[in-house]
């Protein structure tokens, strides 16, 4: 599977891979397809789980993540220790470019499909908005992004968003 995939490209066997969100967008999609006066879905690109692992390896942010976890079990942790390691996380994320490869990738994709319209930029990762969990509000999503460059840094504070302190106590809390 691709690390970005236009909604067209995306089956059932993909919804582990690119979240509950962007799996119901390419399912109403095929629907508006069959009857097109039902539901209109914007052009869309899914970044999978792929993209985010291929930045989290080759930054080195997953080594530097674990050790911000590993420092005291999760469920011990107090939330001003978790509000603490969430912040450094996010920082992480802030200061880290994508890999010249990676961005090259998406870069290719998000400017044959968007070159100059202004997108939207959301999470949808494995594991939220599923049919037990909701995960609504808890991630950043940015609105009228313009030009590639501007889209992978709002891609980026978007993966940043997953750690924060709301979402590190919402996953513990869930047992994710």
């Amino acid at each position: 599977m691709s690390a970005i995939l236009p909604l067209s490209q995306v089956e059932p066997r993909h919804r582990a891979r690119v979240g509950g969100k962007c799996f119901a967008l390419a399912q109403m999609a095929r629907g508006s397809t069959e009857t097109p006066d039902t539901i209109r879905v914007p052009e869309t690109l899914c970044i999978a789980d792929q993209a985010y692992g291929d930045y989290v390896a080759a930054t080195g942010l997953r080594e530097r993540i674990m050790l911000e976890l590993g420092r005291k079990d999760l469920e011990d942790m107090r939330w001003e220790e978790l509000w603490d390691a969430s912040l450094r996380i996010r920082n992480l994320f802030l200061r880290t470019p994508m890999p010249d490869d990676l961005a090259g990738l998406l870069t290719d994709a998000l400017d044959a499909r968007f070159h100059g319209k202004p997108v939207a930029v959301r999470s949808s990762a494995p594991g939220e908005d599923s049919e037990t969990v909701s995960f609504a509000g808890l991630h950043e999503s940015f609105i009228n992004v313009s030009g590639v460059e501007r889209i992978l840094e709002h891609v980026r504070l978007v993966w940043a968003s997953l750690w924060s302190d709301a979402a590190l106590l919402y996953r513990r809390d869930l047992g994710l």
